[in-house]
């Protein structure tokens, strides 16, 4: 998040005004359509088979400075690759793998795995359309929306709305514009008031074919719009405006850990 508004800050003034426009998706996991994250995951597999490679990464445990007897930390990782690429693992670790990584040990399995693109494609299928769940001494079978929690449900939701972002919300223009996005919370800034209120008045009206509707009390705004006759949230008398756990300037576009999240601290109007 840093690097990107760090990025977005430096292409104008700080004397140009900043519209913030924030939304949550109403249950996101659970109004997924089934049928279109599927034909969608389909489209991204360009390969017709995948070479599976696991290794091992090791770390100090937490305050390892302070107590040499806290266990490591380890991570199991698989990386896939054309099944006609055969980098070896240090080219891989350097290109990818290790960067930006601390302290860390890597231990390369030799043995790999393939899989052709049906397969995987039919595992994706079974793992969306038959999840179950026991109520009682009943299962039942999620018919709708994707299984929240499993091990490729923010993966899939990411892909999601990102294809929903690149349809619907294409008139976001880099240089005047920033989206981003922590799986079904979005915010907008932008040098434009009317893509502000464009971009709240499409979220608002919901995207049926995506199962998006929007939560409007959590919808917030640092500007006076009516959207759909209803007056949004603003947020007033306060320049750290809030997302996922931090505070952006309103008019610098500085950061900060929004240390007291949990406490009612800005005045809304």
């Amino acid at each position: 998040m840093y690097g990107r508004l760090k990025q977005f800050r430096s292409q104008f003034s700080e004397s140009k005004a900043l519209y913030f426009a924030k939304l949550d998706v109403q249950a996101a996991f659970d109004t997924i359509p089934q049928s279109a994250v599927l034909q969608l995951m389909s489209s991204l597999l360009a390969e017709s088979e995948y070479r599976i490679n696991k290794h091992l990464e090791m770390k100090p445990g937490e305050n390892f400075r302070e107590d040499a007897s806290s266990k490591p930390l380890r991570k199991y990782t698989a990386l896939a690759k054309p099944s006609d690429d055969y980098n070896t693992f240090e080219e891989n670790l350097e290109a990818e793998l290790a960067v930006g990584k601390k302290n860390t040990i890597f231990v390369e399995n030799i043995v790999a795995q393939f899989r052709d693109r049906g397969e995987i494609l039919n595992l994706l299928a079974q793992h969306v359309q038959q999840n179950m769940v026991k109520i009682g001494k009943k299962f039942y079978r999620q018919k709708e929306g994707i299984a929240q929690g499993s091990v490729v449900s923010s993966l899939l939701c990411n892909y999601f709305y990102a294809n929903l972002e690149a349809r619907h919300l294409d008139f976001l223009q880099p240089g005047q514009s920033i989206l981003m996005r922590q799986t079904d919370d979005f915010l907008l800034i932008t040098t434009e008031k009317a893509h502000a209120k464009q971009f709240l008045q499409i979220m608002h009206d919901g995207v049926p074919a995506y199962g998006v509707r929007v939560n409007p009390d959590k919808t917030l705004v640092n500007f006076e719009v009516l959207i759909n006759g209803k007056k949004i949230p603003r947020l007033v008398e306060h320049h750290g405006f809030p997302f996922c756990g931090s505070f952006i300037d309103t008019k610098t576009l500085n950061i900060s850990r929004d240390r007291e999240r949990r406490k009612k601290n800005c005045k809304l109007l």
